[in-house]
């Protein structure tokens, strides 16, 4: 069942032409289903789950606007004409806001939940306009924060999968080999609450230049036998599926001979 549930259609209409033209890419590449993850932040009845009164809120709003049930109407359109697409949300988790994530999750009918970091506060650990922060902040506590904040996120039950879950390497920056036993305790305890955990080729085409997780964590995620899924984090349909002959290769060296894929908050496990 290869599957790539981590795709983003977001930079052309909800229409079923440019739907399938992902879904036309993922069947030649040997996929048997794609899942659709719109970024929840896009979405303006997202916005209290996910905006601020600080630098966050001003840049949600500069890419919200979108119609949560259009794009909601699409993808079921798209499972009734047979297409092989399951409907997936990524969601920020942003501490404090748990009520006004359920609040805005809860009426929809996701075959999966992506819980993602990509801000700590009001910065943005992965945009380039906030690239000066890094220059100025302890590398080490960053990572101490963040994993922290990804150990929460598994913590409260909203998602199904962790995306990216070492995106916080993006730019290079890297902790001193003391802070990965600190994270070990946070995998440790993310693998007993039985969430799991994509491999994302999108490091590949970021400034790191590597596979989303490191060996550090992947190491880990082996030791605590956390249940992972291969994804792509597409946004164009060339990138759906790209670089998975690598990530195959990778999850294999590590001993993992089994993904999963989901349907209706239920996690399957199939063999590769």
């Amino acid at each position: 069942m290869p599957s790539d549930y981590h795709v983003h259609i977001e930079r052309g209409p909800y229409a079923i032409d440019w739907l399938k033209k992902f879904v036309d890419t993922a069947l030649d590449k040997g996929l048997t289903e794609i899942g659709i993850s719109e970024h929840g932040y896009r979405f303006d009845k997202g916005y209290a789950a996910f905006g601020s009164d600080g630098f966050r809120g001003e840049w949600i709003k500069k890419y919200t606007g979108q119609d949560i049930d259009e794009y909601i109407s699409l993808i079921v359109e798209a499972k009734s004409m047979g297409l092989p697409v399951k409907l997936g949300i990524e969601a920020d988790y942003i501490p404090g806001k748990e009520k006004e994530l359920m609040d805005f999750l809860k009426p929809y009918p996701w075959d999966y939940v992506i819980g993602s970091i990509h801000w700590i506060g009001d910065w943005g650990i992965d945009l380039d306009e906030c690239l000066d922060i890094w220059e100025s902040c302890d590398v080490d506590s960053v990572y101490l924060e963040y994993f922290n904040m990804i150990e929460k996120m598994a913590e409260t039950g909203i998602f199904d999968f962790i995306g990216h879950i070492d995106l916080v390497k993006i730019f290079k920056y890297r902790p001193t080999a003391a802070v990965y036993d600190k994270i070990e305790k946070n995998i440790e305890n993310i693998a007993k609450i039985g969430v799991a955990v994509e491999v994302s080729t999108a490091g590949f085409r970021k400034p790191v230049g590597e596979i989303y997780p490191s060996k550090e964590i992947m190491s880990m995620i082996k030791k605590y036998n956390i249940p992972i899924l291969v994804n792509s984090d597409a946004h164009t349909p060339e990138d759906v599926a790209r670089d998975f002959d690598k990530a195959y290769e990778y999850v294999k060296s590590f001993g993992i001979d089994t993904l999963n894929y989901f349907d209706k908050r239920k996690r399957i496990p199939y063999k590769i």
